[in-house]
């Protein structure tokens, strides 16, 4: 396929490139210690990975691998009141449904293949960006569906897949362990959307004219 060039939605980016997430049916790959989200971060900078799965338990959910839902963990980890609400969060997780062997995590420079999902980490005005640009021909609003959890993973990964775009705040666990800045937004492009906001992006008018 070649390298995909877009130069308006990876300049968005202050540090690092986009990334590039291919759900693979290809069965060639080893598990991973990392947390996807860390993969994404370090993929980056550079990183490139192929992988049959990773080590968070709750990104093994959302990545469709374990059938578990996480509400013990988030229940455990303080982040719910209670059980009740536990499992009402972790069932209201997005999940990837779409068949696949194993994942493959690049830098935009470095893909060469159809891929599935583009992330981003981008500061809130780019983010406004990408959504103005993504509604510039439909006037259709973008939805923000989050829960302040499985960010890279859900948000980014799955809603991405499902709605074209997932945005997303960010979550405890990829803010610690991926450590992407506080004034970063993560963000996800569905493939067969990229093109249209590589090119609206450069017929928006700019933040301060």
């Amino acid at each position: 396929m070649g390298k995909i060039i877009i130069p308006n939605i990876a300049s968005l980016m202050d540090g690092g490139e986009p990334v590039c997430v291919t759900f693979d049916k290809r069965a060639d790959a080893e598990p991973s210690d990392l947390l996807y989200c860390e993969m994404i971060q370090k993929a980056r900078h550079g990183e490139c990975y192929s992988i049959a799965a990773q080590s968070c338990p709750v990104g093994a959910y959302v990545l469709g691998v374990s059938d578990d839902a996480p509400h013990d963990y988030y229940l455990r980890s303080g982040r719910y009141i209670n059980m009740q609400a536990a499992q009402r969060a972790s069932g209201s997780l997005p999940k990837i449904v779409k068949p696949y062997r194993s994942i493959r995590i690049k830098p935009l420079s470095g893909n060469e293949e159809k891929f599935d999902v583009l992330i981003l980490y981008v500061t809130p005005e780019r983010a406004m960006r990408i959504v103005q640009a993504h509604s510039y021909t439909s006037g259709v609003r973008t939805v923000i569906d989050t829960l302040g959890a499985a960010s890279v993973c859900g948000d980014c990964t799955a809603l991405a897949l499902e709605m074209g775009l997932g945005l997303s705040f960010g979550c405890k666990g990829s803010r610690k362990h991926s450590e992407y800045g506080d004034n970063e937004m993560p963000l996800g492009i569905r493939f067969d959307i990229v093109g249209k906001i590589e090119e609206e992006l450069s017929r928006i008018p700019g933040t301060r004219d």
